[in-house]
């Protein structure tokens, strides 16, 4: 990306990012819609127009929890690490609080999710 906010076209099925993924962007659903997928592909929610993804590893300063796919033909903002870094800076301090606690509590209500699925996989495929 050369300029700090660029808008990106992904066709469906394309990996907008991956698990594990340095989290150097958000992004901002112009049209379209994105499946938010865990590590070992159970489907955490479909994002349409609107709809911010991305923000969890960028603000606990992680790599990429999750995977996100295009499920459509999308165009999506590209929001680069400076505009978020100025943005978080300027909110007030509660709020900027408020929304590094979220991004936490998402991380881990999604890997639970996952744990419980695996495991839920695990004893359907005993019972065969």
């Amino acid at each position: 990306m050369n300029k700090n906010n660029d808008t990106k076209t992904f066709r469906a099925g394309d990996i907008i990012y991956s698990h594990n993924d340095p989290a150097e962007f958000i992004f901002l659903i112009h049209s379209g819609k994105v499946r938010i997928e865990s590590k070992h592909g159970l489907e955490l929610g479909i994002l349409e127009s609107g709809e911010i993804f991305g923000e969890v590893g960028h603000i606990i300063e992680s790599p990429r929890t999750v995977t996100a796919v295009a499920v459509t033909n999308s165009i999506i903002r590209v929001i680069d690490e400076k505009t978020v870094k100025e943005k978080m800076n300027n909110a007030d301090p509660v709020l900027a609080a408020i929304v590094r606690g979220l991004s936490l509590r998402i991380g881990d209500a999604n890997a639970l999710a996952e744990k419980h699925w695996l495991e839920l996989s695990l004893y359907k495929s005993l019972g065969k």
